[in-house]
């Protein structure tokens, strides 16, 4: 098998030969089958040809969870209905003293959400106002809730403990353990669990150990998925059906969530796949390269990946991790440097034109250095002579398709054009040019755009905003000018299609509408220019 999961389920103790489990519902078959291996464990392959558009899955999640908000001293989700409140003056739970948005929050009634949690949290009923994110660890939440399962709800927790942990792999003294036992198990224990009465811990949580909370942080962070709520906040959740799907660089879903029924996920086909082919997501950045991607996949999810993408030097032809030959000292090379084995953390890049090469870690140690670069820049509002700079200057070792190079210019095109001194045609040339390399990019690593989906709108919305410009520049020439019109047209379409998975979530509705209005402004344009396609 060349791809690699995640998770996830237990396999038969005497398990020799691949497990095979074909799954009706209503009399109806499935659109996959589970199957199962030592390598694998669990994964699906699709029970027949299946086709863009296709559902695989939908089902609500066994538990989730709010997640801390990245300034979580000044706003915090409400505990209730995860509406983020300002800490210094929102309301606190009558029972347990935790912020929520109102008193009368339904949610804080409701066991899905805080209806249970509340007789664990009012233990320590004492409310504070300075030092609220680490008083109020929200991320402890979800842990709380999948340990009551035991009581509120067997059949759940039996499908949450079906889950792999990867316990052997986050043993005392590493970061994954060390980090869970400070932040999540020693602070549930210390502030809740200990000083619970006998009643309600034999009524709530009869077996409330810190090895038990250490298993549930390793299925959490092996197997959830993160929920982003449309007023900002974020949760994490754990479906059952889905976590069994395995991970590849190129997945052929893509999964989204219906917030308003029950936090249903739903995954569908992006792109053709075969019977018996093998169905994925993504458990990493697309925009990554390889080195990046499986070390993340290594540190988050303990597996190696050997997908089709992370087995080939090139990465599908894009060279996104590519990096330009600079000669042997002597003479200049116009090579470029791709890893010999991308699945050896240790192996050389050698040129593919001289006999140069150059050590794994000397390569990590000077694309670790420029990512710092580039962080930097576009942290610091990544104005255009700030990006020329860098670009200029990372263009001299990197591929031109280098992931850190794609997003000086995904920055880039989204400047060029908006003001007079960035429009002249010279400039638009440059942004057309950028735009059209970025999305090959992009279409080559997600052809189905499961993962980058915004990132192919706004290139494409650019790229439109472009074509129109300059089409003002060369109206003269009548054919000309048509035919970027049209160029223009067939871009803005993909643009707002790219989108129609994306609606549900607010980054992608405020795309889609600034996409929408543009397209008006380009029909009321060619309409004054009585120019019909």
């Amino acid at each position: 098998m060349t791809n690699t999961i995640p998770d996830f389920g237990r396999l038969p103790k005497d398990l020799d030969s691949p497990f095979v489990l074909t799954l009706t519902m209503d009399s109806v078959k499935l659109p996959y089958e589970i199957h199962a291996s030592e390598d694998l464990g669990r994964y699906l392959v699709a029970s027949r040809d299946l086709s863009p558009g296709d559902f695989v899955i939908e089902e609500s999640p066994i538990v989730f969870g709010p997640k801390a908000m990245p300034d979580p001293e000044s706003k915090m989700p409400c505990v209730g209905c995860y509406k983020p409140i300002f800490t210094d003056v929102g309301e606190r739970c009558s029972k347990c003293g935790w912020p929520v948005c109102s008193g009368n929050c339904p949610g804080l009634r409701d066991p899905r959400h805080h209806g249970v949690e509340c007789h664990i949290l009012s233990s320590r009923p004492e409310c504070v106002l300075d030092s609220m994110a680490e008083y109020y660890r929200h991320d402890a939440l979800l842990p709380l809730r999948c340990v009551l399962l035991q009581k509120i709800d067997p059949e759940r927790w039996k499908q949450v403990m079906d889950m792999q942990s990867h316990m052997e792999s986050r043993a005392p003294g590493t970061e994954a353990y060390d980090e869970a036992d400070e932040f999540i198990v020693e602070y549930l224990m210390t502030n809740f669990i200990s000083r619970l009465d006998g009643d309600v811990k034999t009524k709530y949580l009869p077996n409330a150990s810190k090895e038990l909370f250490h298993t549930i942080c390793g299925i959490i962070d092996t197997n959830a998925l993160e929920i982003r709520l449309s007023e900002g906040s974020e949760l994490n959740g754990l479906y059952a059906k889905t976590s069994v799907m395995e991970h590849s660089c190129v997945p052929n879903t893509k999964h989204t969530f219906n917030i308003e029924n029950n936090l249903n996920i739903c995954v569908k086909v992006v792109v053709p796949i075969l019977e018996g082919q093998h169905i994925a997501t993504m458990y990493s950045h697309a925009l990554w390269g390889t080195q990046a991607r499986r070390q993340h996949l290594k540190e988050t999810k303990y597996f190696s990946c050997k997908c089709l993408r992370c087995t080939d030097p090139t990465e599908l032809g894009t060279y996104l991790s590519a990096m330009k030959c600079m000669g042997d000292g002597k003479e200049t090379c116009d090579g470029i440097h791709l890893p010999e084995d991308p699945l050896d953390d240790e192996t050389d890049w050698a040129c593919s034109k001289c006999k140069v090469k150059v050590g794994n870690s000397q390569v990590n140690a000077i694309i670790s250095q420029m990512g710092e670069e580039v962080d930097g820049v576009l942290m610091m509002g990544g104005a255009v002579p700030m990006l020329e700079n860098i670009l200029c200057r990372l263009t001299m070792f990197l591929h031109p398709n280098h992931y850190h190079l794609y997003s000086i210019k995904h920055s880039l095109v989204q400047l060029y054009g908006r003001q007079p001194s960035y429009s002249t045609e010279d400039i638009l040339d440059k942004k057309i040019k950028m735009c059209k390399d970025l999305i090959f990019i992009t279409k080559t690593l997600d052809p189905g755009n499961a993962r980058l989906s915004l990132y192919n709108s706004v290139l494409h919305h650019e790229l439109h905003a472009a074509l129109v410009l300059k089409s003002k520049k060369v109206k003269s020439c009548l054919k000309t000018h048509e035919e970027l019109l049209k160029e223009a047209k067939d871009a803005i379409e993909i643009a707002l299609s790219s989108l129609s998975d994306d609606l549900g979530e607010s980054s992608g509705r405020k795309l889609f509408s600034v996409i929408e209005g543009s397209e008006k402004e380009f029909k009321v344009f060619c309409k004054q220019n009585n120019v019909i396609f």
